[in-house]
């Protein structure tokens, strides 16, 4: 289930994000770096997959922020990341 409140607090982790992804998260294909906002998963599905992917990264595509961002940051952060895509599936 989405935790809306988490995600909100998760909004401003989403800056560093936003360099790559963009600040609506629609991605940018030049970089190599995904929409998060459609219902296609790339590298697992869920909250789960979100929180592994930001805490590991993927080598030479996107840096791992285990060490730069605390379990908690990195726990709003992904459910603001699986807010992004949710609304979309809900919107169809």
């Amino acid at each position: 289930r989405h935790d809306s409140l988490r995600a909100s607090l998760g909004k401003a982790k989403f800056a560093a994000c936003a360099a790559c992804h963009g600040m609506d998260g629609k991605g940018n294909q030049a970089l190599g770096a995904p929409n998060l906002t459609d219902d296609i998963w790339l590298h697992g599905w869920g909250e789960a997959a979100i929180t592994a992917m930001i805490n590991n990264g993927k080598v030479n595509q996107m840096p791992a922020q285990a060490e730069k961002l605390t379990e908690a940051q990195i726990g709003v952060l992904s459910a603001y990341v699986w807010g992004l895509s949710n609304k979309q599936v809900a919107a169809r």
